[in-house]
């Protein structure tokens, strides 16, 4: 008995249907805002790697942080310090095993290309030629928390505290010194080094400024949680702290 014209386009659009691949599995990544560009240039590798597509969420990580224990629906957390990991640790929600240290970073103040500031060290910042300091929100964010400590071991915050301009991020404090709002800000020498509108007028030197960490874990209870450590292993492999090198990052190869 022939086949209907009804059956046979169902019979069709079923074969079609069957014939396309199915949607490649998602991997989403909490990613600190200073890793922006490390990430996009790591992103084909790391999808190849784990054969997943990579969603990327970048924030200050106290946002993420929260975001995580609020929904829980980040697969890995990239923190540009281990406090706002052990914030979700203490939530019950990391893959413990999983964690690791990979990266360091460095503090360099920052001015407009066209300014003389001059410095030689922390309290310089305190001359009449910084009227307005651009941070990283130093009561949260991990790049105004690690300056902020900076200040205060040099003895200088209580000074500059008032002139201080807290960001949403370490590149929200990097725009305002870019856009000319602020004398000058302290941020990662990563996030310098990308921009061509301000030049470093000082770098920390590593004894001076405060161990910068960047922490990395998967987050427990995802369906794709053996991706998602499949991911954090390839993220802190030479593949990777190859790329992270590259834009400055001080990579480790050791777990923590």
């Amino acid at each position: 008995m022939p086949i209907s014209k009804t059956i046979a386009a169902l019979l069709l659009s079923l074969a079609a249907g069957a014939a396309r691949p199915a949607p490649a599995e998602e991997l989403t990544l909490y990613a600190a805002a200073s890793l922006r560009d490390a990430v996009e240039a790591l992103a084909p590798a790391l999808e190849r790697a784990t054969g997943a597509r990579l969603v990327v969420n970048l924030g200050a990580s106290s946002d993420l942080a929260r975001q995580i224990v609020a929904a829980g629906k980040a697969d890995l957390f990239f923190s540009a310090d281990e406090a706002w990991m052990d914030h979700v640790a203490r939530s019950g929600l990391l893959d413990a095993g999983s964690r690791r240290s990979p990266l360091g970073n460095r503090l360099v103040v920052v001015a407009p290309l066209d300014s003389g500031l001059a410095l030689r060290g922390a309290a310089d910042l305190a001359a009449p030629g910084v009227r307005r300091l651009s941070l990283a929100d130093p009561a949260v964010v991990p790049a105004g928390r690690y300056a902020r400590a900076w200040l205060e071991a040099a003895g200088v915050w209580a000074a500059l505290a008032p002139r201080v301009v807290p960001a949403l991020d370490v590149r929200a404090a990097l725009a305002a010194v870019e856009s000319g709002a602020c004398e000058a800000g302290i941020v990662y020498r990563t996030d310098a080094a990308i921009s061509r509108r301000v030049r470093i007028a000082y770098e920390v030197p590593e004894g001076e400024g405060p161990a910068i960490s960047y922490a990395l874990a998967a987050i427990a209870g995802r369906p794709g949680l053996a991706r998602a450590r499949a991911a954090v292993d390839w993220l802190s492999g030479p593949e990777a702290a190859a790329v992270f090198e590259r834009f400055g990052f001080v990579a480790r190869s050791s777990p923590r």
